[in-house]
């Protein structure tokens, strides 16, 4: 399945802690698995006991994805940081579907926006 019709297929979706959030959609995207979550507070325990964000994918990662310096292609998928309105900058997952980071907002579907990758990492076994 393409980029484009992964994210056009996860666009109707509401979000769901440990289904469809801003970690859980670029882990299904990659075929990575993360330890089991459902709720806000088991979402930053998770990344908490990590180190963070970028150390849980870098868990996470090794043998399914690799890490990419440079420029992300379609299907690149990265943790970037974004700044929600009136709140302080957080680090999401999110996949560069070509022009732009895709990722789950709160209210659900897919928004994609343009920021700066903190990390990326690029599938071992490409998608089409």
């Amino acid at each position: 399945m393409s980029v484009g019709r992964f994210l056009k297929a996860a666009s109707c979706h509401p979000w769901k802690w440990g289904e469809h959030d801003c970690c859980a959609l670029p882990a299904r995207w990659l075929g990575v698995n993360l330890p089991p979550y459902s709720t806000q507070a088991e979402a930053e325990g998770m990344i908490a006991e990590a180190g963070g964000l970028v150390a849980l994918w870098e868990s996470r990662a090794p043998g399914i994805a690799e890490p990419v310096e440079g420029e992300p292609q379609p299907g690149d998928v990265g943790i970037i940081e974004i700044l929600p309105p009136d709140e302080e900058p957080v680090q999401i997952g999110a996949i560069w579907n070509g022009r732009r980071w895709s990722f789950v907002p709160r209210a659900g579907g897919i928004a994609a926006t343009s920021a700066k990758a903190l990390k990326i990492w690029r599938p071992l076994c490409p998608r089409s």
